[in-house]
């Protein structure tokens, strides 16, 4: 099943396990390297259905100290959370980003809890209950370079300060229509890299935060609509993709089971 999601932007006994966290270097940890677990959790396959236009939202966050909570959200979802990586560093089965394994989970940890021990918590957990095995390695991967366009940019920088509630970084996206708000040029490449798929490097060199929209087909198919994404990033922002090859660095699932065990 193709994954819909809608993307929402917007702990500690500790005990002897063996690990599935991977150092920089690609090496496995020793096997008995304590890992902190989280004092309570629950983790629950779950279903909450899409809307009408076959979307459906998830989250996955630390909405608060020592709290973690993921609501529909895919197994590669938390993954990508725990491990701090972004979609197409994520490589394993077919269903990982799906909706057809999609989770709620609710775990505790001390409020006094750092969020980088969070997510060797989750990663923890995801080992436990989800059976977890991965390795990382680097690969020459195709990429896409971000670069400026021969016009020069269009883009409007962000007015309002960061202390301002209304000036949170914020991207939605939703059949072809993109609206922007307080994003960076490396936020941009990311978002790209989800809209096609491939990784997204900045090349810009342009610094700050911007306000904007963008508009452009989801599809290959020649219409009287919007034009394609590598067309808009050039009419409308005056930027541009460039086709490249590049080294990345990806997480390998080597195990991975759907039914998470009882709580």
């Amino acid at each position: 099943m193709t994954n819909r999601k809608q993307w929402l932007w917007i702990a500690a006994a500790f005990i002897v396990v063996p690990s599935v966290g991977i150092p920089q270097d690609g090496s496995p940890q020793d096997p008995v390297t304590p890992l902190p677990a989280f004092e309570v959790a629950s983790v629950r396959l779950t279903r909450h259905g899409t809307d009408q236009g076959g979307w459906s939202r998830s989250s996955v966050s630390s909405p608060g100290p020592g709290n973690f909570s993921a609501t529909n959200a895919s197994y590669a979802e938390c993954i990508r959370w725990a491990y701090q990586v972004k979609d197409y560093q994520v490589l394993g089965p077919d269903w990982l980003p799906s909706d057809e394994a999609s989770y709620d989970i609710v775990a505790k940890a001390p409020p006094d809890t750092p969020l980088a021990q969070m997510r060797l918590m989750v990663q923890r957990l995801l080992a436990e209950r989800l059976k977890l095995a991965l390795h990382r390695e680097t690969r020459t991967l195709p990429i896409y370079e971000l670069v400026v366009g021969k016009q020069g940019p269009n883009l409007s920088k962000s007015g309002l300060q960061k202390s301002s509630e209304d000036s949170r970084q914020s991207t939605s996206s939703r059949g072809g229509h993109v609206t922007a708000t307080h994003v960076s040029m490396a936020e941009l490449a990311y978002q790209i890299s989800r809209w096609t798929g491939r990784p997204v490097f900045d090349k810009t060199g342009i610094k700050g935060e911007f306000d904007f929209t963008l508009d452009y087909a989801t599809d290959d198919r020649e219409t009287s609509g919007p034009p394609s994404l590598f067309t808009a990033l050039q009419q409308q922002l005056g930027l541009k993709l460039t086709a490249s090859k590049g080294p990345v660095e990806v997480l390998l699932i080597d195990h991975a089971e759907r039914i998470p065990t009882e709580n």
